[in-house]
């Protein structure tokens, strides 16, 4: 759950509330199996997962929080649209006219990757495999180069 722990301590990181005061957990978790090789091993499937981030006695304006959510979202969770995740919901409990609880939840998908490993725990297809964590990491920017020019 990479999506859930990263976007937890980017908002922790905005100290939008005290340390103590924000909690995150993931919930309905699936996985749909896909079987596919892949150039990390083998794509075993994707996790689906509510994640749920609680703000507590939260004070500041809700448009920031609702921004700097959906500026996470783009830059770390851009294929969302393909994916057909729904947008992010929150569930305000207004405790004062300064101070509310927050709940956020937002609905995320993660890969699962298997890679081929003689030791590996793991049996499927007549081969061993090993569960391994498996980070994204996307190119921003490039360079082509051809040995001749």
């Amino acid at each position: 759950m990479n999506k859930l722990r990263a976007l937890t301590a980017y908002l922790l990181e905005r100290r939008l509330v005290l340390e103590e005061q924000l909690d995150s957990w993931a919930e309905q978790v699936s996985l749909s199996l896909v079987w596919k090789p892949d150039v990390n091993g083998m794509h075993l499937g994707d996790m689906r997962y509510r994640a749920v981030i609680v703000l507590e006695r939260f004070a500041d304006h809700p448009g920031r929080l609702m921004a700097l959510l959906g500026s996470w979202l783009e830059r770390f969770d851009a294929d969302r649209a393909d994916d057909d995740l729904p947008a992010p919901t929150f569930d305000i409990e207004q405790l004062d006219p300064d101070t509310a609880d927050v709940e956020i939840t937002v609905e995320f998908i993660e890969p699962q990757y298997l890679a081929e490993d003689a030791d590996g725990e793991i049996e499927a297809f007549g081969q061993r495999w090993a569960f391994v964590p498996f980070d994204l990491w996307v190119a921003e920017q490039g360079e082509v180069a051809s040995h001749g020019a």
